[in-house]
């Protein structure tokens, strides 16, 4: 299944809550690859909390773990997956879309920003999103979490 993803750096980001995060991401690697997760704290976030998450890399980037999620993602999802894989989702359009986007980064080893796009989970379509993710590494050599955030804005509706 192939997905098709437009890519793009994290340095054009639209969003003022991700470029917010993507700053403190920049601040807290310094000059790393990445940093490690235990340096991802909420104080460096508070106002984006509701709208972050963690996803651990499991093989290498052949499958990923959902980790933690703020509210607002939560929400938006309909439910929390939280330990769950994301190939046990990908019957779901968004979900192969988000492992286009989880991969790119893994292999990347870079930030990477995709958006703002129309949703494709079912239901929320009348939302465009922005999403930034960003590796994290415990090693310093290979990226071992996702760390990502999402922005959400209603589109326009359209009168008869």
């Amino acid at each position: 299944m192939t997905v098709a993803v437009s890519f793009k750096s994290a340095d054009q980001l639209i969003s003022e809550r991700l470029i917010g995060v993507f700053e403190a991401w920049k601040r807290t690697s310094a000059a790393r690859m990445a940093p490690k997760r235990e340096e991802i704290t909420p104080s460096l976030l508070r106002t984006a909390l509701p709208w972050i998450w963690m996803i651990d890399v499991i093989d290498g980037g052949r499958d990923f773990r959902f980790r933690i999620a703020g509210e607002r993602v939560i929400q938006f999802l309909g439910r929390r997956y939280a330990g769950e894989l994301l190939s046990d989702n990908l019957d779901n359009p968004f979900f192969q879309r988000m492992r286009a986007i989880l991969v790119e980064c893994t292999g990347r080893k870079k930030p990477v920003s995709v958006g703002p796009i129309r949703s494709n989970l079912k239901g929320k379509e009348f939302f465009e999103m922005e999403v930034v993710v960003m590796p994290l590494s415990e090693c310093g050599q290979q990226v071992t979490t996702l760390f990502g955030a999402m922005d959400l804005r209603a589109l326009p509706t359209l009168s008869k």
